[in-house]
């Protein structure tokens, strides 16, 4: 199972953030956009390390989960619940074996109409999640 796979699988077994968002934790694009809240993961940045003899089976991608939610408590809510799940966590997910996952930022966000009528809170954060590919 890739990394993404075992990550959202992780998440949907978490009780405190399927309560909140039921089944709706997506990988790189929403399938359902009109019921909130739902979370979005998506690959940031997977550089692969190299030494003289080829790659090394260690990983380290940044991947990205967008809490999406009407209300900027809501998405906190959700984001707290991906923080508490994620952040400093070391072990197997689906076979992947985790040397620790690294929250290393977060941003909110606020988009807006263009009559300046809020649609969608956002809450991104960026984990730094370093495992062994093999």
């Amino acid at each position: 199972m890739e990394i993404e796979e075992s990550l959202v699988t992780y998440l949907l077994n978490q009780t405190a953030l399927t309560a909140l968002v039921d089944r709706r934790i997506y990988y790189d694009y929403a399938q359902q956009k009109d019921k909130y809240p739902y979370i979005v993961g998506l690959n940031i940045s997977d550089v692969k390390e190299q030494t003289l003899s080829g790659i090394l089976t260690m990983e380290s991608p940044i991947i990205q989960f967008t809490a999406y939610a009407e209300t900027r408590a809501s998405a906190q809510l959700v984001a707290n619940q991906i923080k508490a799940a994620l952040t400093d966590y070391q072990g197997t997910l689906s076979g992947v074996v985790v040397q620790y996952i690294k929250l290393i930022n977060e941003f909110k966000t606020t988009d807006q109409t263009g009559e300046g009528v809020i649609e969608i809170n956002t809450i991104d954060q960026e984990y730094e999640i370093n495992f062994d590919k093999e």
